[in-house]
């Protein structure tokens, strides 16, 4: 299989033509992204697209399939919908700005996070042998997580030194999903797909909240656990519809992971085994696309994200008598994607998107959530392509998403939450994403 330029003006090395083993490239690939795999950010703790030409879409995807990586991110069956075989690989880097306002009685404070820049690396590999009615895919991809620094602050009540505050705040969450696709051609306007999703995580919390307090009322460290492993299925179908529409809609089971083990101390150093459990969401992905116009791709989708029946997500924000919490308290929520592609000539591509998601963290869990303020709703891209030649195209995108906050009453984990008391949490965040695509 040959994935590279060929002819005058192409890529060359000496007389011989330079070409690209897609299975050395899958593995380089893979190897970067279990060695960096990132905390990610975008519907909830959801990362809501991957990849520059899939970003720039603003991850409207479901009946559009512009790239390998877009293709199997939200609909497995699109696919069947790629002109030609694909190899395509990105890197996003993700600068957030958090900050966590807090005030109980005469004390009020202000204090900035620093979790500095953050790299998300992307693969997709799409085949299709020949005349098979067959596509096969593969996607290694970090699909979510969250991290959050925040010092301790005498002078910001919710910061300060416990067990008074929760001290220093340090959390992060990973989560590294490889979905392998079959997708198959009913004829040539259905597609259908089925695959499994192997995902492995990491979750660090400390003060670790999810397990009860020491005697002396502070909580635990949990700081970081080992990897543990996951998984789920997915589906789709795709359909191309009369007149430039074509149809889409795919599910993705909730993301069962094992129990999350760590080995944490109490107040005295001492050993205190502590666990946390913590599953992605099932995810229904609904989407229409409009190609009649001559070098013009149009594409909405519309997502339904279930975090309220989520373990760990969706439990119970209340704090039990032992000053254990149960869960983050997060609701389920709706998400929409616009995304718009112009070609513009052989060689350029521009796209732009603009995608809104509810937020699952509401007012009253503000307080519990700030190692976790996953608080996006307004997220606008730009990006474009430049073919190298026919073969290979660099692809660039630009993230911006926008301040949003959530504000409400300090929780104690022992009275509960305290009137008079408040805790705004404000987060937005910038993304840079660059990538490259090579086709057969």
């Amino acid at each position: 299989m040959f994935y590279g330029c060929r002819g005058s003006g192409h890529l060359f090395e000496g007389e011989k033509e330079v070409t690209i083993r897609p299975f050395a490239l899958s593995g380089i690939a893979t190897l970067l992204l279990v060695a960096s795999a990132p905390t990610t950010y975008g519907q909830g703790a959801l990362l809501s697209a991957a990849g520059p030409i899939h970003r720039s879409m603003g991850g409207a995807s479901t009946a559009a399939p512009v790239s390998a990586i877009g293709a199997l991110y939200w609909n497995p069956a699109t696919i069947s919908g790629m002109a030609s075989d694909e190899l395509e690989v990105g890197l996003d880097l993700l600068s957030i700005d958090h900050q966590v306002d807090s005030t109980f009685a005469a004390a009020s404070g202000s204090t900035r996070g620093d979790a500095g820049t953050l790299p998300i690396p992307n693969f997709g590999w799409v085949h299709r042998d020949g005349d098979s009615p067959f596509t096969l895919g593969l996607g290694v991809n970090s699909v979510a997580g969250f991290k959050t620094t925040l010092p301790v602050d005498p002078t910001n009540p919710i910061l300060a030194p416990q067990p008074n505050g929760m001290g220093s705040v340090n959390s992060e969450a990973t989560f590294l999903q490889m979905s392998t696709v079959l997708s198959y051609a009913i004829n040539e306007r259905v597609s259908v797909a089925i695959g499994p999703n192997l995902t492995m995580g990491q979750i660090g919390v400390e003060p670790f909240v999810f397990n009860s307090i020491n005697s002396d009322g502070t909580f635990p460290s949990g700081r970081a656990s080992h990897y543990h492993f996951g998984g789920g299925v997915q589906a789709g179908v795709y359909l191309l519809g009369e007149h430039g529409w074509n149809w889409g809609a795919s599910i993705k089971s909730p993301t069962w992971m094992e129990q999350f083990e760590f080995r944490g101390q109490d107040q005295t150093g001492m050993p205190r085994f502590l666990t946390a459990d913590l599953d992605l969401p099932m995810i229904v992905s609904v989407g229409t696309a409009y190609t009649a116009l001559d070098d013009w791709l149009l594409a909405v989708d519309v997502r339904y994200v279930d975090y309220a029946n989520a373990d760990g997500f969706g439990d119970s924000p209340q704090f039990r008598a032992d000053g254990s919490l149960p869960g983050l308290g997060w609701r389920s929520v709706f998400a929409t994607a616009i995304g718009i592609q112009h070609r513009v000539n052989d060689r350029i591509s521009i796209r732009s998107g603009y995608s809104y998601n509810q937020s699952p963290i509401q007012d009253s869990v503000s307080s519990v959530n700030t190692p976790s303020p996953l608080l996006y709703e307004h997220l606008l891209n730009i990006g474009g392509s430049y073919n190298i030649c026919d073969h290979i195209s660099l692809n660039v995108a630009y993230s911006h998403y926008f301040e949003a906050d959530r504000q409400g009453l300090i929780v104690s984990p022992t009275l509960g939450p305290i009137p008079g008391s408040s805790v705004t949490n404000r987060v937005s965040a910038d993304l840079i994403s660059f990538g490259i695509s090579m086709r057969h």
